[in-house]
């Protein structure tokens, strides 16, 4: 026997236990079960370097340092390769105060793996952040603008003269699947993105925040060897100062210091440790010649504004070294100290000047808007007209038409020549007064009427003195519409071909009137992301990027998609039944099987039937018990003559014809309809509901003009093939049948799962105190039942033809347990959506300079 097959023959025998099991139990931070499925592989094979590297990982998080460090070190002795346990090893160290040799270790592991993150961030953490700086380059004698705004757009210096150019560019978010906005990618990850990104034809990438060293170094590979290079407008984030106070010393000292590390890795000479929320590292590669523009802070709300400017009431002049502010309001005068300050960073460390402006957005725009009243404005007309209206009394009111922060109050001074320039996210269906003010409702393009049209070109003619670039815009592919749009520009709830088209549309307009550039947002979806209308049901907010949800407007937004399933779709809605062969049968007898199956964005229901289906009169029902069998409804809608055994919170409708989501009427989140607690009650008779949403509440303008709510029938699923080789290919099909088969998917927030990734559903406070003090609890799973019913006429009796589970005396029994794993981490794979196309071709057909009719 040589040596080659001990393994498998100890294997064989028994001796040996897979250290798999171990590892899934560590992901799933099931530490004891962890540690003790590990000793067990190391009892039986104390060289298993896997198992060694596991329990490694098990001990360093149940803090055994020692034990940890003892593990990893064994581990790289056997197999001195073996990343994971050099970068093991490190952390221990680093949790020793062992600095120095965590820092060898770590250098390492980035050695041998130098594609993981984890292991770049640690490298970063433990580094020393002043050593190897390059020192300070010599002021050049001669101020340089390589880049600089005139009020028709952007302009880069080409040779002795200047070249004015349209920006057209795309928003970069970096959180992929699982993780958060701050979990950056590495470096191959980045240099792939860059790669699309010239394919798709932008010359232009806006960030919002510092990225860590793997991105400017990809970027500055990238543009070397590109025939066109990408040029960045890069942004400093910053949350609101406490109290909103725009003035407290410390909160701007923050605000500063991160404008200064911009500066300063912009320009290849950067080093600082990564921060909570924040990435950090060496900052080697200048990618300044390719920095276009900076754009400061972020969408503030006009109560931030409102706050600050109470505390120091009056208007006034202010001038600093590089830009002046006349007849401003306090808010306005930060803003110019700040930009001020940013251009002096640079202009003092570099002796250089680029444009510069801050976020800015509709709702604090310097126009007036008939339809839009304030929040106690609105209350006391609801009062006259005797509408339903509020009194209280709220300390953060939307009110968006209440104050402004203009940008033609301000001005360059001759000691800056980079320029300034307004920086505006425009979208087409918020806020508000984009939709419902008639005047914008006039313009018209050649698609027909059309009021993001109408607003962009007001805004665009507001503005004299300064370039104007709309540095955000998009739609959202959503299953769920979460904002109302006169011309179809909804806030989601677009079918990828909508959202194509539409993308094309809004591109022209904002070329047509005029704009420096037109900045798409965004680059890819995330899964973080939340909306209004889900949040709620999003529970655990910390687990969101666990799982896809379809319903989010805000996840959806990229022209890059997210969707479950590590090659590909794991259940493809088709009207073919290949993919459900591997599925196995949840329940069945001589004419009907039905199987189930869970992922990390739907559950998905398989429907296979022998014979003929008289679709005219035939309908399945099947009953979904989420909660356990003693809780919900026991009574199936439409006076489907049969009791179940298990509670229903949900019934499917399925038919060849509709198929949809009814929900138990206690149970149901709507908080249009009822104030709530969303809380399914064991009972025998209570009604069904078909859900819906208010994407958009009633309103009262300033001349009393009533705008009333707009709702949404939720609960219809959507017939449409998601193959994306075919004709008739739809985004928002979630349901096909085919010979003797029907298969459908249900997004997770439709049946009140509030994280899949850890089986836990709605189930609010029986004391429910406010719509925001929403509750979960873990399921075991779920118990699905079906009945398939047949009607005489369209109004007569459902007569029952046959059940799953079969039917006795006392009426359907309790099904079985569906179960599905949790995880920590999903499985996903990326795909280009309609839009991404759409978005080439359309700023391909763009000049390469603004409209010369532009102001």
């Amino acid at each position: 026997m040589t040596l080659t097959w001990l393994p498998i023959c100890l294997a064989l025998a028994g001796l040996v236990q897979d250290p798999a099991e171990g590892h899934r139990l560590l992901r799933e931070n099931r530490l004891e079960a962890a540690r003790k499925a590990f000793d067990a592989v190391l009892a039986k094979a104390p060289q298993d370097v896997d198992g060694l590297v596991g329990a490694g990982f098990t001990a360093l998080r149940q803090e055994r340092i020692p034990e940890a460090l003892a593990h990893f070190q064994r581990a790289l002795a056997l197999s001195p390769a073996y990343a994971d346990a050099a970068y093991g090893s490190a952390l221990c160290q680093e949790r020793l105060g062992k600095t120095a040799e965590a820092r060898r270790l770590a250098k390492e592991a980035v050695r041998l793996d130098p594609a993981r993150e984890d292991f770049q961030t640690l490298l970063a953490r433990v580094s020393p952040m002043e050593d190897s700086i390059p020192p300070p380059p010599p002021l050049p004698a001669e101020l340089r603008v390589p880049f600089r705004t005139v009020p028709a757009g952007f302009q880069i210096r080409d040779g002795a003269g200047w070249k004015t150019v349209y920006l057209k560019g795309v928003n970069l978010g970096a959180a992929l699947p699982g993780r958060f906005p701050t979990e950056f990618p590495g470096k191959e990850v980045y240099a792939g993105w860059l790669a699309e990104m010239g394919q798709l034809g932008i010359n232009a990438l806006r960030l919002y925040t510092i990225h860590p060293p793997a991105f400017y170094e990809a970027l500055r590979e990238h543009n070397l060897k590109a025939a066109h290079p990408i040029y960045l407008l890069h942004g400093v984030w910053v949350e609101p100062p406490p109290g909103d106070d725009f003035g407290d010393p410390v909160w701007f000292a923050a605000y500063r210091e991160d404008m200064r590390r911009v500066v300063d890795l912009m320009h290849g000479r950067a080093s600082f440790p990564p921060r909570p929320g924040a990435a950090g590292g060496h900052y080697r590669a200048d990618v300044s010649r390719w920095w276009i523009g900076t754009i400061l802070g972020r969408e503030w709300e006009p109560f931030n504004v409102i706050a600050y400017n109470r505390r120091h009431p009056g208007d006034s002049d202010w001038k600093g070294r590089f830009v002046e502010v006349r007849r401003a309001h306090a808010t306005e005068v930060f803003m110019a100290k700040a930009l001020d300050t940013f251009i002096g960073l640079e202009h003092d460390t570099y002796h250089v000047q680029r444009p510069v402006a801050f976020t800015n957005w509709p709702t604090l725009d310097a126009m007036t808007h008939p339809s839009e009243t304030s929040f106690f404005e609105e209350q006391r007309i609801l009062k006259k007209l005797g509408l339903p209206y509020t009194e209280e009394v709220k300390s953060e009111v939307f009110d968006d038409d209440s104050v402004s922060i203009d940008m033609e109050k301000f001005s360059d001074l001759p000691a800056f020549r980079g320029g300034l320039f307004a920086s505006y996210h425009v979208y087409p269906n918020y806020p508000e007064f984009i939709n419902l003010d008639a005047g914008y409702a006039k313009a018209r393009d050649e698609e027909g009427p059309n009021s993001y049209l109408g607003y962009l070109k007001e805004l665009r003619a507001y503005h004299k003195k300064h370039a104007v670039l709309v540095s955000e815009f998009g739609l959202s592919s959503s299953r769920m519409p979460a904002h109302w749009q006169p011309q179809g520009m909804t806030h989601g709830g677009l079918e990828e071909k909508d959202q194509a088209r539409l993308m094309k549309r809004l591109i022209r307009n904002i070329y047509d009137t005029g704009y420096a550039g037109s900045i798409v947002f965004a680059w890819m979806d995330e899964w973080f992301k939340k909306t209004w209308q889900v949040s709620p049901l999003e529970l655990p907010p910390e687990r969101k990027p666990l799982w896809f949800n379809a319903m989010d407007a805000e996840e959806n937004y990229g022209l890059i998609g997210h969707h479950p399933g590590a090659k590909g779709p794991n259940i493809l809605i088709d009207g073919r039944a290949d993919d459900w062969k591997n599925i196995p049968t949840y329940l069945k007898n001589e004419n009907l099987e039905m199987k189930l199956f869970a992922d990390e964005g739907w559950f998905h229901v398989g429907l296979f039937w022998k014979g003929a289906v008289d679709w005219n009169r035939d309908t399945f029902l099947l009953g979904l018990d989420t909660l356990g069998p003693d809780l919900g409804n026991h009574r199936f809608p439409f006076g489907v003559p049969v009791r179940n055994g298990a509670g229903m919170e949900f019934t499917l409708e399925l038919s060849a014809k509709s198929c949809g989501v009814w929900v138990d009427a206690p149970y149901e989140f709507s908080p249009h309809r009822h104030p709530g607690p969303s809380r399914t009650i064991a009972h025998e008779d209570g009604p069904w509901r078909q859900m819906q949403t208010e994407t958009n509440r009633l309103r009262v303008g300033q001349d009393l003009t009533v705008y009333q709510a707009r709702r949404y029938d939720i609960g219809a699923l959507h017939k449409g093939t998601q193959d994306r080789r075919d004709p008739a290919f739809d985004s928002l099909g979630e349901w096909m049948d085919g010979p003797g088969f029907l298969e459908v998917r249900i997004p997770w927030t439709l049946i009140h799962v509030t994280d899949p990734s850890s089986r836990r559903v709605l189930q609010d406070p029986a004391d429910l105190l406010s719509m925001e003090d929403h509750g979960s609890v873990t399921t075991d799973g779920f118990r699905a039942s079906l009945v398939r019913t047949r009607r005489k006429g369209p109004e007569g009796p459902a007569e029952v033809l046959e059940t799953l589970p079969a039917a006795n005396r006392n009426g359907i029994p309790i099904p079985p347990l569906f179960t599905w794993p949790t995880w920590e981490q999903p499985r996903w794979h990326p795909f280009r959506k309609k839009a991404f196309d759409a978005v080439r071709d359309a700023f391909a057909a763009l000049p390469a300079q603004p409209k010369p009719s532009a102001p």
